[in-house]
């Protein structure tokens, strides 16, 4: 596994509901705000939205750094990450 570094900025909640007749269960997704290194050596801020099953711990650590285990794969010709369910955030030292 990867690990994913960056701030938490986000907690979205999503609840249950009804998609074309069909029941999809609720669940909630974090978003991080992370710093990508382009291959010339630019930083490029961006933002990277995961799954998670324990919201409560990252709304703990709203705004603080985090690291993450992550998997990667590529979607629509893009990097993509994905948090495996069991997955905590490990707060990360100040660098302030």
């Amino acid at each position: 596994m990867l690990k994913l570094h960056g701030q938490v900025i986000n907690v979205l909640r999503h609840p249950e509901r009804e998609f074309k007749g069909e029941k999809r269960a609720s669940y909630a997704q974090v978003q991080l705000m992370v710093r990508e290194t382009l291959q010339d050596g630019q930083e490029r801020i961006g933002v990277q939205t995961l799954t998670t099953e324990a919201p409560e711990a990252f709304e703990a650590l709203s705004g603080a750094e985090i690291a993450v285990p992550v998997g990667a794969y590529v979607r629509n010709g893009a990097i993509a990450y994905f948090m495996e369910r069991t997955a905590r955030p490990e707060p990360l030292p100040s660098t302030k």
